[in-house]
């Protein structure tokens, strides 16, 4: 933990092994991310870490982007400890509902990470107490039968081809 005044910075897990119990998550979709205007879609997780932090894990659609926030309680700390953290890059949201948290103030600061796969990109798995959160993408329909026809023509080649052989 670092200290910022006199209050001391919890520390998060990356989002390349999260940990917690998962609050929610969408395995596609658009998605905020908190201090940015842009709208993204792809995949989205939020971990409960303790009863005042969190870590949400977003990948875009083709895994070219994660974006970590991680998620602070901070209804004990002062005005001057908050602009401490402000200037070091938190930012403060005096709402936490808005983002579907609880209605306290919260800071959230974002990093990036390497999200996996490379087509559809997804936030890895964490403990989720048994819990079954969605099935894994396994490819769209429009691929699998292109597969299948691309095969069945390449299949007739070769039979016309060893009959004239």
């Amino acid at each position: 933990m670092r200290t910022a005044a006199a209050q001391a910075v919890p520390t998060f897990p990356a989002c390349g092994s999260p940990q917690g119990d998962v609050k929610v998550s969408y395995s596609e979709g658009t998605h905020g991310i908190v201090g940015d205007t842009a709208t993204y879609t792809g995949s989205d997780a939020v971990y409960t870490l303790t009863d005042t932090t969190l870590t949400q894990c977003f990948c875009t659609e083709d895994a070219s982007r994660g974006i970590q926030t991680n998620w602070w309680k901070v209804s004990s700390l002062t005005e001057q400890e908050i602009e401490v953290l402000r200037r070091e890059g938190w930012s403060f949201v005096p709402n936490g509902a808005l983002w579907g948290l609880g209605s306290e103030p919260y800071l959230a600061k974002n990093s990036d990470f390497a999200c996996e796969g490379g087509q559809g990109g997804s936030v890895l798995g964490a403990s989720t107490n048994g819990k079954v959160l969605g099935l894994a993408t396994t490819g769209s329909m429009p691929l699998i039968v292109g597969l299948i026809a691309l095969g069945v023509v390449l299949l007739v080649m070769a039979l016309k081809l060893r009959r004239s052989a």
